[in-house]
């Protein structure tokens, strides 16, 4: 039978409430009731039932994550990250995916607000932002990671800086004829901004890249369905930018089941650096930036929110820096 709180109370002769605040480490108890408490606990190898403290209480030591796809090895770093710094401070993540769907990702923050938990941190769909709004109306702290949201706290890379690399190292390897791929979600404003920096290093010797193609979805069959695009148009470029590692291993698998070779057929660049990119079956040339650094800058905000309870007050934006790394999916024309 699990011990709880009123025997700890009935053993120790105190108010359940005085046990309660104790375990919590709240400052109104004074040190020999805490450390008897505390002591008899151990003896008696109490466990929290944190589920129940946050129903009761007007917070909990949740702290609700939703990210768009945990198929997506992106997010795993940074999913670790945030846990690390949660755990140290005392939370735990509640996490959740909304698969890029709007109406997953607005019943998970229902879930959120039903637990109360302490604060959010999300890779928002974009396509609606009121029930993110509601989170800031009721003061619940939420820091918005991999997007860029007016009106929110974020955390995200240089998209366009992203972008501007790609297409400043195609040209450096003699590349003129080169192409980008993309899901084509409205929403999706990061390949959006990759594709405003890599048309604007192409915009010396050309207005436009020569070749794109919209795909659908950010996943490897995407990249599978652009490559056999790739491989039956007779203007097809000899460089291909793909605005996320995924598409461009999709891509890269797909152009060599075709018959052609990467990168003498075609020179492939991906973007995150995804786990396993650099020993993929072509190691992937790619952007590359510090999922670390986003989940533990995220969650940096989300406890200083947290502390001060300032929540919507002058939200601040934080760009991590991309660079390139060269593997060997891209070669000199």
């Amino acid at each position: 039978m699990q011990v709880t709180i009123k025997e700890i109370a009935r053993q120790l002769g105190v108010n359940p409430s005085t046990v309660s605040r104790a375990l919590a480490g709240k400052p109104d108890v004074s040190k020999a009731t805490r450390q008897r408490i505390i002591e008899l606990a151990d003896q008696l190898n109490y466990t929290p039932n944190l589920w129940a403290q946050n129903l009761v209480g007007t917070t909990s030591n949740w702290i609700g994550c939703l990210v768009l796809d945990l198929s997506n090895p992106f997010f795993v770093p940074l999913i670790r990250a945030l846990e690390d710094i949660a755990g140290q401070n005392g939370y735990m993540i509640f996490l959740g995916e909304s698969r890029r769907q709007i109406e997953i990702e607005r019943a998970m923050i229902e879930r959120f607000r039903r637990i109360k938990a302490a604060g959010v941190i999300l890779s928002p769909v974009l396509a609606d932002l009121s029930h993110l709004q509601v989170l800031q109306k009721e003061n619940v702290p939420l820091v918005i990671v991999g997007r860029t949201v007016s009106g929110f706290d974020s955390v995200n890379v240089d998209n366009y800086r992203s972008g501007f690399l790609v297409g400043q190292y195609l040209l450096s390897l003699g590349h003129r004829q080169v192409g980008f791929l993309y899901s084509g979600d409205p929403y999706n404003t990061p390949e959006m901004e990759r594709l405003r920096g890599f048309k604007a290093a192409l915009s010396e010797l050309q207005g436009n890249p020569s070749w794109d193609i919209v795909v659908g979805n950010n996943e490897i069959k995407g990249g599978e369905f652009g490559a056999q695009k790739w491989f039956g148009d007779p203007r097809r470029p000899s460089a291909v930018f793909c605005s996320n590692d995924m598409l461009a291993m999709g891509f890269i698998t797909q152009v060599t089941r075709l018959g052609g070779t990467v990168p003498e057929d075609v020179s492939v660049v991906g973007h995150d650096n995804i786990p396993f990119a650099g020993i993929f079956k072509v190691p992937l040339t790619t952007i590359s930036f510090s999922t670390d650094q986003m989940g533990q800058k995220a969650m940096e905000i989300l406890l200083a929110r947290m502390l001060r309870g300032n929540c919507g007050n002058d939200p601040q934006t934080f760009l991590l820096e991309p660079e390139i790394v060269m593997r060997s999916s891209c070669m000199a024309k």
